[in-house]
C-alpha cells in the first residue's frame, strides 16, 4: 500500500496544473527584444512548489496559484535563491503548463499588490527545453553595441482591418526617421539607441495608441539590441 501511495503521489506531482485558457491580444507575438528590456527579472528556474489560493466563500473555487521556483541562472536583474510567481486563475494565465520539477525561462515583473513576481501570459516565458530561440535572441541582444528597431501596426477603428501605405515617423533627440506600412499594415524602423516619440502622419486622418499596444508611442526607449511594439488605430470621426 505504501508503494502504491508513493506512486500515486509521484503521478499527481508530475501532472500539469489545470489552467484557464489564455487570451492574447495583438500585436503578436511578443518580441524577445522588447520583453527582455521591459522585464525587471529574467531567470532560468526550476518549479519546486505550487500553492492554490482558494475563495473563502467557496473552497473549491481557485482564485490564483503561487509558484515557488529555485533560481538556476539569473539573466537580467537581481534576485535571491528562489522566486515566487503569482498567477490569477483567469484568461491572462500563461499559455504553457506548470509542472513540478520542470525548468522554465521566465520574463518577470514585480506584482506589488501580491508581493511577488508575475509574467505576461502571452510573452516569451515557457519551458526551458523549448526556449532555445528566445535564449539565442537574448545572447544577440547582449552582443549588440548600438541601435534597435521600432515595430508597429496601424489599423482601422475596429482593429479588424489594417491600413497599408500609411506614413509613420519617429522623432529622436536630433533626428527624425520615417517608414510606411506594408500590405499588412505593419511598419518597421531601425534607429540608434535612444528616446523616441512615434506618430502616424496621414492627411485628414488622426490615429492614437490602442489599449492593447505594448508600448506608449509618446515615450519609447530603445536600448542597444532592443525594440518596441506599437499598435495604432484610427480615431473615430477623424475623417
Amino acid at each position: 500500500m505504501k508503494v502504491l501511495a508513493y506512486l500515486l503521489c509521484a503521478v499527481l506531482m508530475a501532472t500539469p496544473v489545470p489552467r484557464a485558457v489564455a487570451f492574447c491580444n495583438v500585436p503578436q507575438p511578443r518580441l524577445v527584444c522588447a520583453e527582455y528590456f521591459k522585464s525587471q527579472l529574467v531567470v532560468e528556474a526550476k518549479l519546486d512548489q505550487i500553492k492554490a489560493i482558494r475563495d473563502e466563500t467557496g473552497p473549491d473555487a481557485v482564485l490564483a496559484h503561487v509558484y515557488t521556483l529555485e533560481v538556476n541562472r539569473v539573466i537580467r536583474g537581481t534576485t535571491g535563491a528562489s522566486v515566487q510567481v503569482y498567477e490569477g486563475e483567469d484568461s491572462g494565465r500563461a499559455t504553457f503548463d506548470w509542472v513540478l520539477g520542470k525548468r522554465y525561462l521566465l520574463f518577470l515583473f514585480r506584482n506589488a499588490q501580491e508581493n511577488s513576481w508575475a509574467l505576461d501570459g502571452c510573452g516569451n516565458s515557457g519551458p526551458l527545453d523549448k526556449a532555445g530561440a528566445a535564449l539565442s535572441k537574448i545572447e544577440a541582444i547582449k552582443r549588440a553595441l548600438d541601435g534597435g528597431t521600432i515595430y508597429g501596426i496601424v489599423s482601422q477603428q475596429a482593429l479588424s482591418r489594417t491600413i497599408p501605405g500609411v506614413h509613420v515617423e519617429a522623432q529622436g533627440k536630433d533626428s527624425r526617421y520615417a517608414a510606411a506600412t506594408n500590405d499588412r499594415g505593419e511598419f518597421q524602423m531601425n534607429v540608434p539607441a535612444g528616446h523616441y516619440s512615434v506618430l502616424v502622419v496621414e492627411h485628414g486622418v488622426s490615429f492614437e495608441k490602442t489599449d492593447i499596444s505594448y508600448e506608449d508611442p509618446a515615450g519609447i526607449q530603445i536600448e542597444p539590441g532592443g525594440c518596441a511594439q506599437i499598435q495604432f488605430a484610427e480615431v473615430e470621426g477623424s475623417q
